[in-house]
């Protein structure tokens, strides 16, 4: 055998390892980017229980005949009207900034007139809501841990430029 015959098979064999390193690269970003998919419609399942709970507490207040100020009143539009289906992470991060904008004026104007201190079901719905903001903070540290997986691999230093080319961009983390 050749010295070039040779220098041929172990670059072969370089190349080989290398493709095989890159596909289990691929199948990484893969993984974590299905299981991203999956955390974001959990969010929207998330969000579309908030916005209920909220909008049924706010038809109680309207019941009631409570005085609403105009911004609760935008808030609740915005709420009634908040896109949830195919959310980004800008997106998730400004619907749970108006579900809690809302559900604080709400909060404050349970305050104002307690219609319901002693109504069992306005309680369980703030005790649901609590349950909802909790699952929502677990969600946010799993969505989260799992970017920085997708971000290690997809930054993976011999692969970067492939990586770009194949489509997959850089995802922001959650607040």
């Amino acid at each position: 055998m050749e010295w070039w015959q040779l220098l041929l098979y172990i670059l072969a064999i370089i190349a080989l390892i290398w493709l095989a390193l890159l596909a289990i690269d691929i199948s990484s970003i893969l993984g974590f980017k299905s299981k991203l998919e999956k955390r974001t419609v959990a969010f929207s399942v998330l969000f579309m229980e908030k916005k209920d709970i909220l909008l049924t507490i706010y038809a109680m207040f309207d019941e009631k005949k409570a005085e609403f100020s105009s911004s609760l009143n935008k808030a609740a539009a915005q709420v009634r009207w908040m896109k949830l289906e195919a959310m980004k992470g800008e997106e998730i991060e400004n619907n749970v900034n108006l579900l809690n904008d809302f559900e604080k004026r709400l909060a404050l104007l349970g305050h104002k007139y307690p219609f319901f201190e002693n109504d069992e079901d306005y309680e369980i719905y703030w005790t649901t809501l609590q349950d909802l903001n909790a699952n929502y903070r677990r969600n946010v540290a799993n969505y989260n841990s799992e970017v920085l997986g997708y971000e290690y691999w997809r930054k993976f230093i011999i692969f970067r430029p492939f990586t770009y080319l194949f489509g997959f961009r850089e995802k922001k983390r959650l607040n």
